[in-house]
């Protein structure tokens, strides 16, 4: 039976792990790398004089290429060998295909247009390794596509404004992963931030939260420079002006709703000065989240954005006009609706980086399927990730730091660039059974992933750390009757088997891994404040025995060190408290305990015992108010600084205790798992401990 499953895992991932060995790790990965054998060695890289003309028809590229030479420090070299970038045209498919091709001579890349030579650039930029005071790059040859158009990421500045200088510099990141689109989703209850000249009210203070940066707006020449700066790193710019939902403050500042005469009166006006400014054909109308009372709004505002040259994308489910316009779809997860196909659409379903934590939200986005097809097509146009902020932010560094953004960000870039043979619900909430196919892709992405954490990213957040390797054994639930708290049978001793009252419970005979693990997805209690429930939505090793109940579940790993050491403990249980949502999310921990639903950590039989809370636990009032109002400091386990503890020489064994159902007034749905995992930090990095192993059992 074990052989049998064993054999249908390994049959079900199908899409090719890499197997050639660059000096360097690619995300995301070419669709075929061809390895030569030898390196090149090399002082700095220039533009060949032969294919002088094309350099100088494509002035980005130049720009681009001074940018890989400040990146890696080349300018500094002022003797040895410059390898010569030869550039040729050729008609591809995919506007956005190339080949690059790395010899002793030169490095020549072959394209139809400015897409295809600036992700070939980024490729080029990614192959190159300094050593030894100078630079090398493997020989070999690299054809690659993207298997989608659209590689978006959305920023929600309506909700928490960010500066231009901010978004230049994330779009910079971006672009390095072949980010090809961003969202700016301009306007939002908290405030309207684009500035319109016939209607300054509609960016006065007054019509702003107070806690959402009010008065804080874009002028309209802020917005074209940062268009034009996006489109020289092959970057497009697609606005959303939410109608008629979601526009709280345009209604506070003109003094009449969107959904009158008045208010499509001055909308249109605003359209006028805001269509402009983006140049690209797409343009983004919301829809969704609403109760539409004026018949003709929606048409009529569709009609007039239309007529101004623009293709209108509208939010799935939403406000679906007629077949020419492009569903962005969210609702799979959150609403229950299946992704719309029959015209173009978005598919940004479980793309939310709102509702994930570093650890569980890797491979959350790797097993996805974009779009539920393999690669794009006329009307599977590819996807779009979303950072929401629906709570304040104390700055807008903290975009990178309480969101898992990068990590996040450049597995969505492998994944939307590869595509996916087939989508993996039973992956989405754990990580597959070590040894089988699937799990040796992922792991392989690990590695890749945290090379360029350990390479690219030494100033900035990312806090994700190699958690393929670990396994636990679960056991649960013990049903603590309302008292969360509650103390149970493998906090005493560890024994096969524990009675209570006419149960008998036993450890699953299926250990799990990662370093997080959910027992209960998010997705199957989203809306249970409604009584709604999907079971199994994202199934887990717990799902079926815990069902939609309450109750109490242990996981145990015995962890084998090298030595007798102090490291650091990233812990956490439930996910992020008082963040996305409101009632979805948890109230923060007490002082003197980790979860504020009773959770708990022991280190060889002593409790880990949890840091002093810089915040208050609060309960859920409402949007607007609140909880969601007070910024996040050390709420999310991947942001906080973790704590010491002591590791022995040989197996240590670790023990959480992890606990869902209501207590102390707090009935939210919520998420229901627990990270544990020993790092490295030095103030702002986690990374991995070596040297250390990861059992089930004493007796591996």
């Amino acid at each position: 039976m074990t052989l049998a499953r064993v054999n249908a895992q390994q049959a079900d991932w199908s899409l090719p792990t890499p197997q050639e060995k660059l000096l360097t790790s690619l995300i995301p990965y070419p669709r075929e790398v061809v390895r030569k054998e030898g390196i090149v060695r090399f002082a700095g890289l220039k533009a060949d004089k032969t294919s002088k003309s094309l350099w100088e028809n494509q002035a980005s590229l130049g720009a681009e290429l001074e940018d890989i030479c400040s990146w890696w420090g080349m300018n500094k070299l002022k003797k040895g060998k410059y390898l010569p970038i030869r550039l040729l045209s050729a008609r591809f498919e995919k506007a956005e295909a190339y080949v690059l091709d790395v010899s002793d001579k030169e490095v020549t890349i072959t394209a139809s247009d400015f897409p295809g030579f600036f992700n070939a650039l980024q490729t080029l930029r990614q192959l190159v390794v300094r050593k030894e005071g100078a630079y090398e790059i493997p020989k070999c040859v690299i054809r690659d596509e993207p298997a989608f158009a659209v590689r978006g990421v959305m920023l929600d500045v309506g909700r928490n404004f960010a500066s231009v200088d901010f978004i230049k510099r994330l779009v910079r990141r971006l672009s390095h992963y072949k980010i090809n689109l961003l969202h700016l989703h301009l306007t939002d209850d908290p405030g309207w931030r684009i500035e319109i000249n016939q209607h300054p009210e509609l960016t006065d203070s007054i019509g702003f939260w107070k806690t959402r940066q009010p008065g804080k707006y874009y002028t309209q020449r802020e917005l074209k420079e940062l268009v034009n700066y996006c489109a020289t790193l092959n970057i497009r710019t697609m606005p959303e002006v939410d109608m008629p939902g979601h526009s709280a403050s345009f209604r506070r500042t003109v003094g009449a709703d969107m959904q009158t005469e008045r208010g499509m009166e001055v909308l249109k006006e605003a359209l006028d000065e805001i269509i402009p400014l983006f140049p690209d054909p797409w343009f983004h109308i919301g829809s969704d989240e609403v109760h539409f009372k004026m018949d003709s709004f929606m048409p009529d505002m569709i009609r007039y954005v239309r007529d101004k040259g623009k293709e209108v994308m509208v939010w799935y489910p939403g406000f679906i006009p007629d077949s020419n316009a492009i569903r962005m779809c969210w609702g799979e997860n959150e609403a229950g609706h299946t992704l719309d196909k029959s015209a173009r659409y978005i598919d940004s379903n479980g793309f939310y980086v709102d509702w994930m934590d570093s650890q569980t939200g890797v491979p959350q986005v790797f097993f996805q399927q974009p779009c539920e097809v393999p690669q794009g097509n006329n009307k599977a146009l590819g996807s779009i990730l979303c950072v929401w902020t629906d709570g304040a932010l104390s700055s807008e560094q903290r975009l990178l730091e309480q969101y898992p953004l990068y990590p996040c960000v450049l597995t969505f870039a492998e994944r939307i660039w590869r595509g996916s043979h087939e989508k993996r619900r039973d992956y989405m909430a754990q990580l597959p059974a070590k040894g089988t196919v699937a799990w040796k892709a992922f792991s392989e992405f690990e590695n890749r992933l945290i090379y360029h954490r350990d390479n690219y990213f030494d100033n900035e957040p990312f806090a994700y750390v190699k958690q393929a390797d670990m396994e636990w054994k679960l056991i649960g639930p013990f049903d603590h009757k309302g008292q969360n708290d509650r103390s149970f049978g493998p906090e005493h001793e560890i024994k096969a088997e524990y009675s209570m009252n006419d149960t008998v419970l036993k450890w699953q005979s299926q250990p799990v891994y990662g370093g997080a693990v959910q027992i209960r997805s998010l997705y199957d209690m989203f809306n249970a404040h409604q009584k709604r429930y999907k079971p199994n939505h994202w199934p887990t090793l717990m799902s079926s025995v815990v069902g939609t109940n309450p109750g109490t579940c242990y996981a145990l790993s015995y962890i084998k060190s090298p030595k007798e050491q102090d490291v650091w403990l990233m812990f956490g249980l439930n996910g992020m408290w008082g963040h996305s949502g409101g009632y979805r999310s948890g109230r923060a921990p007490e002082q003197g305990s980790w979860d504020y639903e009773g959770g708990d950590v022991w280190l060889n039989d002593t409790r880990v015992p949890p840091p002093h809370w810089s915040f208050e636990s609060l309960p859920w009032t409402g949007w607007g108010k609140g909880r969601i109002e007070v910024p996040l400091t050390q709420e999310g386990y991947f942001f906080r600084p973790p704590v010491k503890i002591h590791l022995k020489k040989g197996m240590n064994k670790i023990l959480v205790r992890t606990v869902s159902g209501a207590w102390k007034g707090d009935t939210g749905d919520h998420k229901w798992q627990f990270c544990c995992m020993p790092v490295l930090w030095d103030g702002l990095h986690y990374k991995e401990v070596p040297g250390l192993e990861y059992f089930v059992s004493v007796t591996q």
